[in-house]
């Protein structure tokens, strides 16, 4: 990773959440924001317990579903002056750009291609990456299965045009905006879901556009990865502002399961135990530095010997969660239980 591009990206963001606070009180502007319901079971706000608050945003987690989400929440005037006019979502682009940041996501994205073509039987697929950024999984995707056809849609212009000058089919634009004619075997969403104030519109859309049979691979910041446990409040997927849902194993399944969707394949990737490892040595988790110097050697060699990495993908606990779901028109509620190949968190 470019840590040195995201070191700047954090930076920038922590200046425009600032511009968003009421300065006398140091929370969200009520002017920029609303108070809204549970997103995922619309429980009212009677039903939710504030956990923390970080930078004048107060997360909260519903009681009877146990959906972590930002309330109040801002209220952007349009989603895309919300991704066009911050500096902080344009560097973000960059970020994705990087030299660094492609060389590990190579692996990253064709360990998804790989888990695609694992349930899904077909030899052609027509792929739809929602939120792609600059293209760099339609590149992979590309490379790897070339009898695919793979388009985007992404509502950042800078990204849109990185991705144009790749000659990549990617347009400005949102699901719901294309040709109601365009369907898709395959949609992809890879850190878009928790920006959504309402998941349940972006359900919604892919159904308007499947064939009798598509799938859905999404991946989301996971709320009770081990590294999200450890550092809870430092971690910077609490942003508030582009970070509005926080899912659980439990409430991804809701998700898709309450809407029509079969879940095919639910699991955790990556670990994030570099930063724990600095957490638990009362470092900042997010210093360019390596090491387990204090830790103390009783369990030293536990952490540097692979162990811990294996557990916590084996216990789903990883960074992120990823999630494979089917729709099919015809029967809508088949997606009542999981298949025996579904990972239960």
């Amino acid at each position: 990773m470019d840590l040195e591009l995201r070191e700047l990206y954090f930076q920038i963001l922590e200046e425009e959440l600032a511009e968003l606070t009421d300065s006398r009180t140091g929370m969200l502007n009520a002017k920029y924001s609303k108070i809204i319901d549970c997103p995922l079971c619309k429980s009212p706000v009677g039903k939710q317990r504030e956990l923390f608050v970080k930078r004048g945003f107060t997360f909260v987690r519903c009681e009877n579903c146990g959906m972590i989400f930002v309330n109040p929440q801002v209220v952007p005037e349009s989603s895309r002056e919300r991704y066009d006019d911050s500096r902080a979502n344009n560097l973000w682009v960059e970020i994705q750009e990087s030299a660094k940041e492609q060389a590990w996501k190579k692996g990253y994205y064709a360990e998804q291609i790989q888990l695609l073509k694992k349930y899904i039987d077909k030899p052609t697929l027509n792929l739809i990456d929602i939120g792609c950024s600059s293209g760099h999984f339609l590149e992979i995707s590309k490379k790897h299965q070339p009898e695919w056809s793979v388009k985007g849609v992404e509502l950042n212009s800078k990204a849109c045009y990185y991705a144009t000058q790749k000659n990549l089919d990617v347009e400005q634009k949102l699901l719901s905006e294309l040709d109601e004619n365009q369907k898709f075997d395959v949609f992809t969403l890879f850190g878009v879901l928790e920006h959504l104030s309402d998941p349940l519109t972006i359900l919604k859309d892919m159904k308007d556009h499947s064939k009798d049979t598509s799938y859905v691979l999404a991946i989301v910041p996971n709320a009770y990865s081990l590294y999200c446990m450890f550092l809870q409040s430092k971690s910077v997927s609490f942003d508030g502002r582009n970070h509005l849902l926080y899912f659980s194993g439990k409430t991804l399944h809701s998700l898709f399961q309450d809407n029509g969707f079969e879940i095919i394949h639910l699991d955790t990737v990556l670990t994030g135990l570099t930063n724990i490892k600095r957490q638990i040595q009362w470092l900042d988790p997010y210093e360019s530095i390596d090491g387990t110097k204090y830790i103390p050697e009783e369990i030293r060699h536990f952490l540097e010997s692979g162990e811990v990495e294996d557990l916590i993908l084996q216990y789903n606990l990883g960074l992120r969660l990823r999630v494979l779901a089917k729709f099919e028109k015809n029967n809508e509620k088949n997606g009542e239980r999981c298949s025996k190949n579904c990972k239960t968190l």
